[in-house]
């Protein structure tokens, strides 16, 4: 493939606009399937996370598919233009007070929406993943592999939704969050307060009561503040 290697500013804005500019230019063609994760970050010199962030976001636009188990692969019918990917997702990312502002009023409702199709299936899901959560809290601390598990947590609750409009905003907010959540979780004591808040709002869904789940996801983004407020502070 013919890429740059890319700089360490905005490094996800690049791998983006690079790919998204070969898939729309057909230098790589409708339902080619792209190299994998380490492959492209050895073809750009970046880590393997930027590249997986770029991925979701151009699977998000649907410039491609992504196939558990196989691969990503190039859509067809890609036609969004060029210009649009960094201001779709990543001129905002930065803007860190806005996406904690719009997760306050997104995620009190949606859990309350998710608790109408919650399965006792579904509460061991979260359940374990939150067992997984604990054991990086205690073990490796790695905020990246704390982080995944955040994500499949929500992904989870999504779905629950049965709203595939609500699924498709909130993985698009998912993507735009990305590294918000990721610098907050380096903020001593995040990692164990997003577990304990996660673990409330688990024993609220569990008891299927719609004020107690909303009561706990409105505790749960107060209680965040302080470590959001660190992490504005640090960007500024």
């Amino acid at each position: 493939m013919d890429v740059k290697p890319v700089s360490r500013v905005t490094v996800a804005d690049q791998v983006l606009d690079q790919l998204g500019a070969l898939i729309l230019e057909e230098k790589i063609k409708p339902g080619d399937k792209l190299p994998t994760e380490r492959e492209l970050a050895q073809l750009f010199q970046t880590t393997r996370g930027r590249i997986r962030e770029a991925l979701r976001a151009l699977a998000l636009i649907g410039l491609i598919e992504t196939r558990p188990g196989d691969g990503s692969y190039v859509a067809s019918g890609a036609d969004v233009p060029r210009e649009a990917f960094s201001f779709m997702f990543f001129r905002e990312m930065r803007q860190y007070d806005h996406l904690y502002e719009a997760r306050q009023l997104l995620e009190p409702p949606l859990y309350v929406l998710a608790l109408q199709h919650i399965t006792d299936r579904d509460i061991v899901r979260l359940e374990d993943l939150l067992d997984e959560g604990e054991q990086i809290v205690y073990g490796s601390r790695s905020a990246t592999a704390f982080l995944d598990v955040l994500e499949r947590y929500d992904t989870v609750i999504f779905e629950l939704t049965h709203n595939s409009v609500l699924q498709k905003l909130m993985s698009i907010f998912q993507t735009m969050s990305h590294d918000l959540y990721y610098r907050l979780l380096q903020v001593p004591g995040a990692m164990l307060n997003s577990l304990e808040r996660r673990r409330d709002i688990t024993q609220a869904l569990k008891t299927g009561d719609a004020d107690a789940v909303r009561d706990q996801v409105v505790r749960h983004m107060e209680s965040a503040k302080q470590y959001y407020a660190i992490t504005l502070n640090q960007s500024e």
